[in-house]
């Protein structure tokens, strides 16, 4: 069930060492709990990764966040069709959403759907400054995964990344325009 009024309530923003507090965070799912409150800060402030929060003004409570990094993906990992209509490179810039994670105070109220088109819309406009073929992830799980393809992924797995997923960014640009055409 989606809660249109509190989500309209929400603010996605970069994580902010000092204001956000991450140690409360619980989604369940201890890899991503551990991300937030061990790593996240870290490799946003070195630049590995940029890393944005949803929180309800004006408190700065962490409800939930996601993950973006540039990536590339070799070009051979593609399918042969695909290959083809790659530059002949070894590599294919990409965008890796590394990670979304909902607090479960809040699950089910559609936050991580409201994450995901934001983490897209920032990926589309990071292709359109640097470039950026591919949008890629890892699901979490086969559920996950489900979701993933619903909107437009494809699964592009390998022995060291089974559930590894991508779109290409003119397929993410197209789903960011419907979904802005539906509000």
């Amino acid at each position: 069930m989606t809660d249109e009024p509190w989500l309209a309530r929400l603010t996605i923003e970069p994580l902010d060492r000092q204001k956000h507090g991450r140690a409360a965070f619980a989604c369940g799912v201890d890899r991503i709990d551990n991300f937030l409150r061990n790593n996240a800060v870290r490799q946003a402030e070195q630049d590995h990764a940029k890393v944005y929060v949803a929180i309800e003004p004006p408190e700065p409570r962490i409800l939930g966040y996601y993950a973006l990094s540039p990536h590339a993906i070799d070009t051979q990992s593609l399918p042969l069709a695909d290959q083809k209509k790659m530059p002949r490179v070894p590599t294919i810039s990409a965008i890796y959403l590394s990670i979304i994670g909902v607090d479960q105070s809040v699950q089910n109220r559609g936050l991580g759907k409201l994450l995901l088109a934001d983490a897209l819309k920032c990926c589309v406009n990071a292709a359109n400054i640097t470039g950026g073929h591919f949008v890629v992830l890892d699901a979490l799980n086969e559920d996950a995964a489900r979701l993933y393809r619903r909107i437009g992924f494809v699964d592009l797995p390998s022995p060291d990344r089974p559930t590894r997923m991508l779109m290409t960014m003119a397929k993410v640009r197209a789903a960011v325009v419907a979904a802005a055409c539906q509000v």
